[in-house]
């Protein structure tokens, strides 16, 4: 007498409702969705820098020191944000030149 029944199922690992990594089947699509949110966090990575750099200057009190130190954070949050355009536009240069669609 058997209690639990024996039941042979087959898995398709290719279903996304079973198997949610299915959906990036190619580099392009995996691309696609990290490459606007490295985007969003660099942009409010630099903002705060650029915040942080701000108030530090204003709290400076004329301190040569902090004014440097300010000045300093101010400088690479700047060339953090030119980084950031930077890769944006040669990532839509090399989608183009490859044909690869792009959400941005």
């Amino acid at each position: 007498m058997n209690i639990i029944p024996v039941v042979h199922a087959e898995v398709n690992f290719g279903d996304t409702a079973v198997n949610p990594v299915a959906k990036f089947n190619s580099i392009g699509v995996f691309t696609n969705i990290i490459i606007p949110i490295m985007m969003i966090l660099g942009g409010f990575l630099t903002l705060s820098m650029l915040l942080y750099g701000a108030f530090t200057y204003l709290t400076s009190e004329g301190n040569a020191d902090k004014v440097k130190k300010s000045q300093s954070i101010l400088v690479y949050a700047v060339l953090g944000l030119f980084l950031i355009v930077i890769s944006f536009v040669l990532t839509k240069i090399i989608g183009t030149i490859f044909n690869v669609k792009m959400p941005i």
